[in-house]
């Protein structure tokens, strides 16, 4: 930002509660002028900057000095031909902008069903852009339409082949995503996958990602470059032939797997694959999500373990932690460690800064209170940089001709008490907290507080009232507290 834009805001005055709250930072927290104006976006320069001009305190010529002499005016005239050499004729304006910039700075932001239309269902004068790398380096498939706001719309195997045919260099294209569903059967997509020795991120989801699918993918050249991969494939896939892809892909750095897919002992195999290809190094990986599936769960000795095998992960998201998904108790491993006197330990996540947890029940059994203080109490201990943590606990299931009785809802008293102090974002659901389970943590860069069936409106509210107050980063617009309703499935 120029130097003298600079020094007139340091003298603007204060403009809103918001930012004269936000002056109740500590002064040794605060950062110079010119980095908080750098992190400020786009939209709020340009608005801080009219109403500075408005008020006086930026004189109007200032601005206009910044601007060339052409851009003063009122109206702008109609650019001149920009590039080396017309691309195109009889297309409009567009006549005027050579390949180079209408491909790098527009048509490559848009979704790759709306490139496909420019190369293909236009004009002659368009076709050239078939010849552009830069369209079609990132493909986007799906057999049910639900990827077709950013893909190429409803498609089938044969449909597949013929864009793989239809590219002018298939091995030009670095990220591949398909929704196979029921209408892409896997012959087409090992084909496809065959055809694209360059992949460098992979996305497999549906029905018809087989165990041959992964199994095909694991031979390819393109398995060793991968660094980031999304398999959540059905029930029918098998750990051992995910473990093949996983083992040949010893790159990543950031994985999705479906639950049933992401065994200790597949996990523990991965880590030892990609130490080994970096000479003993840690793995690379830095975004781990565990996502649902039917039955497939994280256990609390995988999960208590993730941080000796993936030490550089700054973010993880896993959909349900449980030693068994059904039967009477969802975390035996804990409750026989309290009974032996052990506590709970997790190993350090020192980079981690997002951590996710959509449930911590099972199907049939909530996770009792002495469980849940000394689980999440380790997660957080072992998580001294976080800034994003979001818990469900979630709720067990009540139905059928048989239902199993309700148990209450955990509690949570002191666990989250060495919550971090770099800490921004704290979203709770389904876990009583009880009325002092916040005084004690010091959070000075919280900014979001969400707290929903966490207890009686009236005491939550309170709770909520009391953090605001000893957070100054906390605006009271973004904090929300919604009363227990006893929700269940």
């Amino acid at each position: 930002r120029p130097p003298l834009l600079i020094s007139r805001l340091n003298r603007l005055p204060a403009m809103s509660k918001r930012a004269a709250k936000t002056r109740l930072v500590p002064a040794s927290m605060a950062a110079p002028t010119a980095t908080l104006v750098a992190r400020l976006s786009r939209q709020d320069l340009e608005r801080l900057l009219v109403r500075s001009v408005e008020s006086g305190a930026v004189h109007r010529d200032d601005v206009l000095s910044l601007l060339p002499e052409a851009k003063q005016q009122a109206e702008l005239p109609r650019l001149k031909h920009v590039g080396v050499s017309a691309a195109r004729s009889g297309t409009g304006y567009f006549d005027d902008i050579d390949d180079d910039l209408l491909v790098k700075m527009i048509l490559a932001k848009m979704p790759s069903d709306s490139r496909f239309v420019c190369a293909i269902s236009t004009c002659k004068a368009w076709r050239s852009l078939r010849d552009a790398p830069e369209l079609w380096s990132d493909i986007v498939v799906s057999s049910t339409g639900s990827l077709s706001r950013r893909g190429w719309g409803v498609m089938n195997g044969t449909h597949l082949l013929k864009l793989v045919a239809w590219l002018r260099n298939p091995g030009g294209v670095h990220s591949l995503s398909v929704e196979a569903g029921d209408s892409i059967n896997p012959d087409a997509i090992k084909k496809a996958l065959a055809a694209m020795p360059s992949l460098t991120s992979l996305s497999l989801s549906g029905k018809k990602i087989t165990n041959a699918v992964l199994t095909h993918m694991a031979k390819q050249p393109a398995a060793k470059k991968l660094l980031r991969l999304s398999l959540d494939a059905s029930g029918s896939v098998h750990a051992a032939d995910a473990l093949k892809l996983l083992e040949a892909a010893p790159n990543l750095t950031s994985l999705s797997l479906s639950s049933h897919l992401a065994s200790d002992t597949s996990l523990m195999q991965l880590a030892a694959a990609a130490a080994a290809a970096r000479g003993g190094g840690s793995p690379l990986l830095s975004e781990l999500r565990l996502t649902r599936s039917f039955g497939g769960t994280c256990s609390w000795r995988c999960l208590s373990r993730l941080g000796d095998l993936f030490p550089e992960l700054e973010l993880l998201h896993v959909h349900n932690v449980s030693d068994n998904h059904y039967g009477d108790t969802c975390a035996a491993s804990i409750t026989a460690a309290l009974a032996r006197g052990a506590p709970f330990s997790v190993a350090r996540l020192p980079r981690l800064r997002t951590l996710q947890i959509d449930e911590l029940c099972g199907f049939t059994c909530n996770l009792g209170s002495d469980e849940l203080e000394s689980a999440l109490g380790a997660v957080v201990a072992a998580c001294p940089a976080l800034q994003s943590l979001s818990v469900t606990h979630g709720a067990m299931w009540t139905g059928g001709s048989n239902p199993a009785p309700w148990q209450p809802l955990p509690t949570a008293t002191r666990c989250l008490d060495e919550l971090p102090a770099s800490l921004e974002k704290l979203s709770l659901e389904q876990i009583t907290l009880a009325p002092d389970a916040l005084k004690a943590c010091t959070l000075p860069r919280l900014r979001s507080l969400r707290l929903r069936d966490c207890g009686a409106e009236t005491e939550m509210r309170t709770l909520a009232a009391e953090l605001t107050e000893a957070c100054p980063m906390l605006e009271e617009d973004k904090v929300q507290v919604h009363a227990y309703t006893g929700r269940r499935r």
